[in-house]
């Protein structure tokens, strides 16, 4: 007596595998994709997938799912497994990357996010983890760099911001505190080695009282002073002979690259020079000082100081710059061995030795002269 092949359909072949990997393969006959008399969805049923939609095989009872579910995507590469339980209501769920990784995982009530939702690098590491209720970000979210370590730890009540706010960068720390999605007590930034870098405090949302900033020495720099978010006073320091010293912006015209150790010397408008502890980076950083001249290699002039009366007289007119001048060398001494005629900026104030403009200073100070014509006009 000869054998006749068997021919198994695909779509049947497919439903008895997803079923056999679940674990949950019930009998199966021309029963799939039956609805009852009153039109609800009963027993196993599946889908193809399709370029817009997603393939699936599970049960359905009374046209809700129960059990597990699989979904797939063209070429049958599984996308997502799905646990119904509580009438449909409930769901624990599983989605994948094409690999087949983990990709997520969490639970799903009432079709809205709810308890503890993961999600995953395909490499398997832990990128985020958060709590939800009712479809509602809701208690503790945590945030994972590349390596693993913890990079944001927020606080969420039903959806707002709400508590303790934690974020480490390559920048450093940050912790901060907030009451119904606005910003509320103490502020603090921290340096990548932990060292303190902005102290202050926020009264519902609005900056409040004295903000402290300190450079990453440890040593005070500035304090701001807010009311109500707007800055009313601020307050400058430096570091002279071991001794912090407040001091005003507008005293400093001047400052200079001191030739012992790197460090700032700075001329006060009293004429005094006063050698900081800190470096000549750093005092500048510190009083903000954005664009400079170099006068020698060595100087860094602010605007503060440049006698705008006597400056039209001085700066060439941008064609004959252009037919004479050069970018200055600031490795070498200026004066008479500039490869170009320099000029020579006019300050309101005193200097032990001239302060010559490159190219690109009398560049700006022309735009800056130009720009107040404008505005008289």
């Amino acid at each position: 007596m000869s054998m006749r092949p068997v021919r198994i359909s695909i779509p049947f072949l497919f439903v008895c595998l997803l079923f056999a990997a679940a674990g949950t393969l019930p009998g199966f006959s021309q029963d799939a994709n039956r609805l009852d008399d009153k039109g609800r969805k009963q027993g196993i049923w599946t889908r193809k997938p399709s370029p817009r939609k997603l393939g699936y095989a599970g049960q359905f009872k009374d046209d809700m799912p129960s059990g597990t579910f699989r979904y797939v995507s063209m070429g049958d590469t599984l996308v997502a497994e799905v646990f119904y339980f509580r009438g449909g209501y409930a769901s624990s769920n599983r989605y994948y990357y094409p690999d087949g990784a983990l990709m997520a995982e969490g639970y799903y009530l009432d079709k809205r996010k709810d308890s503890v939702w993961k999600l995953y690098a395909s490499s398997g590491r832990l990128i985020r983890e958060e709590r939800f209720e009712k479809g509602l970000l809701h208690g503790r979210r945590l945030l994972y760099d590349v390596d693993g370590k913890l990079s944001e730890d927020q606080h969420w009540f039903r959806g707002l911001r709400n508590g303790r706010w934690f974020i480490h960068d390559e920048k450093g720390y940050q912790i901060s505190t907030y009451k119904l999605n606005v910003t509320h007590g103490r502020y603090v930034a921290l340096y990548p080695d932990s060292t303190r870098f902005i102290e202050g405090s926020y009264d519902e949302g609005l900056k409040e009282g004295v903000w402290h900033f300190y450079l990453p020495s440890g040593t005070l720099y500035k304090d701001d002073t807010y009311k109500r978010n707007v800055l009313v006073n601020r307050t400058l320091y430096l570091k002279i002979g071991g001794v912090l010293r407040a001091v005003s912006a507008d005293t400093v015209p001047l400052v200079m690259l001191h030739p012992q150790g790197g460090r700032a010397e700075i001329l006060t408008s009293s004429g005094k020079r006063l050698v900081c502890d800190e470096k000549f980076e750093t005092v500048c950083g510190i009083f903000d000082l954005d664009f400079y001249f170099m006068a020698n290699k060595n100087t860094l002039v602010s605007f503060a100081a440049v006698d705008m009366e006597r400056l039209p007289g001085v700066l060439p007119d941008a064609e004959e710059q252009d037919k004479t001048d050069g970018q200055l060398d600031p490795m070498r001494q200026l004066g008479r061995n500039a490869s170009v005629s320099p000029v020579e900026l006019p300050l309101g104030v005193k200097t032990p030795y001239p302060v010559y403009l490159d190219a690109n200073g009398m560049d700006v100070l022309r735009n800056n002269l130009n720009g107040a014509d404008v505005q008289g006009e």
